[in-house]
């Protein structure tokens, strides 16, 4: 018995090929990212629309004194990519080139290598939040909502899709 192949079927098959060895490495995979915040900190709400003030510059320090610093990783990296776009209005590549005049008079935000500096960041800085993964949350940090909303809510603004 001979084992016939159309044209047809070894396009079906190469597509199928395709998408289950090179696809998953070719598309990023969306995270779902949180604002934290110390875990000792009182505040527990921000609407989006002060985080954009903050992340801007054009509002600088909480209602409670404290200087506002925003701590997260590289802004062209595929995970931040939506949270920089709520954050500050922009393409990630003019965030980037826009931090250094953002930090000019003080530290307003801080770019780090990975989520456990990030973390530790958080919380060794006062008003301090951050922006990471959601299964990279430890008990040092708290979630803080975004216009009410926490990251699995429905409408959440930081959710990447």
């Amino acid at each position: 018995m001979k084992l016939r192949i159309s044209a047809k079927q070894l396009r079906f098959a190469f597509v199928l090929y395709f998408m289950w060895t090179l696809a998953p490495s070719a598309v990023p995979g969306i995270k779902n990212m949180a604002l934290v915040i110390s875990a000792g900190s009182k505040l527990s709400d921000v609407p989006l629309a002060d985080l954009t003030k903050f992340c801007k510059g054009t509002q600088k320090a909480w209602p409670d004194g404290k200087n506002f610093t925003l701590v997260m990783k590289d802004p062209e990296s595929p995970e931040m990519r939506v949270v920089v776009q709520k954050l500050f209005g922009a393409a990630p590549a003019d965030v980037k080139t826009a931090i250094p005049k953002l930090n000019e008079s003080r530290l307003i935000v801080k770019i780090v290598a990975n989520d456990e500096d990030l973390i530790h960041t958080v919380e060794a800085t006062p008003g301090a939040v951050g922006v990471l993964d959601v299964y990279s949350i430890n008990s040092s940090v708290k979630v803080l909502r975004v216009d009410g909303k926490l990251p699995f809510d429905v409408g959440y603004a930081l959710k990447g899709n």
